[in-house]
């Protein structure tokens, strides 16, 4: 169905970055996002929601609160994707095992994917769209545009968080704490630690430790 190139996958995380599809113009233009392309397609976004709630002559301070708000916010939606969508497990049918391994499965597979590791242009846009809605009902106009970019400045952390876990050595105490959470959850809790920006949302849900879990560590060196 997605015209997957027909490979085995590998039975434990490997380096590499792997040919997904068989079209190599599908492969190479639609399933390699870097960094940048995430900054390029949402700082003026976030830029243009700042402009339009100063011009609405929102309070300073609210707009300070209510961009943490947004941020939290997305740090939920992280952990409820996560845990719910990204690990769901889909069964027999050939397409949902393929669905489930292009939206995270490959990223397991090849944890170490450079060009794989931030969330395509095209699924955040989707993402943000079916979030604009509820959260302008939750936080109505003029207040919606400025907890809306603190909410995709939230997204833009955990996108840019999440490569940083994996291709560089964090230099402060809180980026080797995270680094080092995120890659427990790869390598020796996969039911567990499902927050990537934050492990606020596994502690207050019980999930920042497997059940009968003693304890585990994980260097922060790159493997």
């Amino acid at each position: 169905m997605f015209n997957l190139v027909d490979t085995p996958r590998p039975v434990k995380p490997v380096r590499g970055s792997p040919q997904l599809f068989k079209s190599v113009l599908i492969d190479k233009y639609f399933s390699r996002i870097r960094p940048w392309h995430v900054l390029a397609l949402w700082a003026p976004v976030i830029a243009f929601l700042l402009y339009r709630s100063i011009k609405a002559s929102v309070n300073p301070f609210a707009m300070v609160g209510l961009a943490f708000a947004g941020a939290l916010g997305w740090t939920l939606i992280e952990y409820l994707l996560h845990r719910f969508l990204f690990h769901y497990e889909p069964g027999p049918q050939r397409w949902k095992q393929d669905l489930m391994f292009l939206i995270h499965g490959v990223h397991h597979d090849y944890p170490w994917d450079p060009d794989r590791l931030v969330m395509p242009p095209t699924v955040s846009a989707a993402v943000a769209g079916l979030l604009w809605y509820p959260t302008l009902w939750l936080v109505p106009a003029p207040l919606h545009d400025i907890f809306f970019a603190g909410l995709i400045a939230g997204y833009v952390y955990y996108d840019l968080g999440h490569y940083a876990w994996h291709n560089l050595k964090p230099r402060t105490a809180l980026g080797r704490y995270l680094r080092s959470y995120h890659l427990i959850h790869h390598f020796k809790t996969p039911n567990s630690r499902w927050g990537v920006s934050t492990p606020l949302w596994d502690y207050v849900f019980g999930t920042a430790r497997e059940p009968n879990e003693s304890s585990v560590t994980l260097s922060t060196s790159k493997p």
